[in-house]
């Protein structure tokens, strides 16, 4: 991976991670050579005013054995030339039109050598050492997923909230008691491969329905109590702006897999039970405090339009 002095010259009103500061690997040699390969695609399209953020928060993470690939749909807003700024340091990249992010990511992921892998989306970020700490863990042969705290932040790049998590619950998740973000999750080639790969025909929900997948092929999912990546909330990004389509990909998505209602009383019971194991382990983990700060973001959030962010609506 390049170092920061190898890297394109960042624009002079940028400073910190990544513009100006670079990851150190901190992994012993002899522990290194165990490290998985990690593939990390992005799927781009129209979103020059962050993707040179998002490159160099991949590139940066001074992680021995990455490879980036990134798959633009047909971007004309100068986001190509930014591409090319860094295209020595890819393993591959194409720029060709595509049905959505989801197929544009399913190309990626076909093209991917690593055993981990991963999507980070052309407007969000890692921060430092987050592919170090995810290959640790998954380095560990009974884990089949890893996944990690994330930042909420704006177009700026201001952190707006953080969405802690606990050890992963699968009927917790199947019903909305807990979350997984998809930018602080990895998981492995194999598992990715046998439970079917990523769906093209959901435009909006792909990463819950391929987390839901997992869940119910029996994966081990494995929490890494630690901030991985900031997700960004703007007004033209796709996750603000299609809250009715999320809302029927989801119904949709728990008509083809859950073994009863959503909307269940016996639903509402397996919500509950999470929120209890969950509470005990924000408690365990010493985020009790964290957890008790958000309820007032969770009252407001019942009126809320948006589906993202501490204040989203949960749908």
């Amino acid at each position: 991976m390049p170092t920061l002095a190898e890297l394109p010259a960042p624009p002079e009103v940028k400073r910190g991670w990544p513009w100006t500061e670079e990851t150190p690997f901190t992994v012993p040699g002899h522990r290194s050579n165990r490290l998985p390969r990690i593939s990390v695609v992005t799927p781009s399209y129209n979103q020059a005013s962050f993707l040179e953020e998002t490159i160099r928060s991949v590139l940066l993470q001074g992680y021995p054995d990455m490879e980036y690939i990134i798959v633009d749909g047909g971007s004309t807003d100068g986001s190509i030339d930014i591409i090319r700024r860094y295209e020595k340091y890819l393993a591959v990249w194409v720029c060709e039109k595509d049905r959505g992010a989801a197929d544009a990511i399913g190309k990626g992921f076909s093209q991917a050598t690593g055993g981990v892998l991963a999507y980070l989306n052309s407007d969000d970020v890692y921060l430092p050492t987050s592919l170090e700490s995810i290959a640790e863990a998954i380095s560990d042969p009974a884990v089949d997923v890893v996944y990690g705290n994330m930042y909420w932040i704006d177009t700026h790049g201001k952190v707006m909230g953080e969405q802690r998590q606990t050890p992963f619950i699968p009927m917790g998740y199947l019903y909305g008691g807990s979350t997984l973000q998809q930018p602080a999750t990895f998981w492995r080639k194999d598992l990715y491969i046998r439970c079917g790969e990523i769906d093209p025909s959901y435009r909006f929900v792909f990463d819950t329905d391929l987390f839901v997948r997992f869940a119910l092929a029996g994966a081990k999912f494995k929490h890494v109590n630690r901030f991985v990546a900031s997700f960004r909330i703007h007004p033209q990004s796709k996750s603000s702006n299609e809250s009715d389509l999320c809302s029927q990909e989801l119904q949709r998505l728990r008509q083809t897999y859950l073994p009863f209602p959503f909307d269940s009383i016996r639903a509402s019971c397996v919500r509950g039970i999470t929120t209890l194991q969950r509470t005990f382990w924000y408690t365990v983990q010493g985020d009790l405090l964290w957890l008790l700060g958000r309820i007032p973001d969770r009252i407001r959030a019942r009126n809320a339009q948006a589906t993202v962010g501490p204040r989203g609506r949960r749908l």
